[in-house]
């Protein structure tokens, strides 16, 4: 299972450009890589650990491994992901996404605002996630695209399309719990820091 789905609802659409020049650190990549397996062997486990086990990162190890891992982490269409953790569990992410894709995944007609809507442009959102009882809620708070704020229904289509997966084939949708994968049973957010306990 990949990474975008075990931090779906803290990173949700994992959207973000990266400041230019600003590359990851080989070491936070790596460290984080063996961080992610570490979950995700425990997901596969015949059995739930007895104990809780832990599992801690920073936003720079997370950051590092996104831009690093980018092709196999996050979905066709979106790049240069970069996450932000704040205080009080809310999270700011962007990246580039790109919009033809959604926009030409269905029918538009001339009144809908995705109809106009071309290229890589950079979409940002911000919002506070939760992950407790091995459900995780992303609450909206607000998006822009190329820093245009957007309204929630647009940043919904925008999220369940690109976090559409056979186990979940209408995506994340935003404010409404979703189970946790890799039994993961809680997800703490810091500013700078996460820990995932499973």
């Amino acid at each position: 299972m990949r990474l975008r789905l075990i931090l779906c609802g803290a990173v949700l659409a994992l959207v973000a450009p990266v400041v230019a020049g600003q590359g990851p650190a080989a070491a936070d990549a790596e460290r984080m890589g063996k961080k992610v397996q570490a979950i995700l062997e425990r997901g596969l486990a015949p059995a739930p650990a007895a104990k809780p086990l832990t599992t801690s990162f920073s936003e720079q190890e997370l950051n590092a491994y996104l831009k690093v891992n980018a092709s196999e982490e996050l979905p066709a269409g979106v790049t240069h992901a970069q996450i932000t953790l704040l205080d009080a569990g809310k999270v700011d992410t962007r990246a580039l996404v790109d919009m033809d894709a959604l926009r030409t995944a269905e029918k538009r007609g001339w009144l809908d605002p995705l109809a106009y809507v071309t290229g890589m442009l950079e979409v940002r959102t911000v919002g506070t996630f939760k992950g407790a009882n091995g459900k995780g809620v992303f609450t909206f708070e607000s998006a822009t695209v190329d820093g245009v704020p957007v309204p929630r229904a647009l940043m919904q289509e925008l999220v369940a399309f690109y976090t559409r997966t056979p186990e979940t084939p209408k995506g994340i949708l935003l404010d409404q719990p979703f189970d946790l994968p890799s039994r993961i049973r809680e997800v703490q957010l810091r500013r700078g820091a996460a820990t995932v306990i499973q």
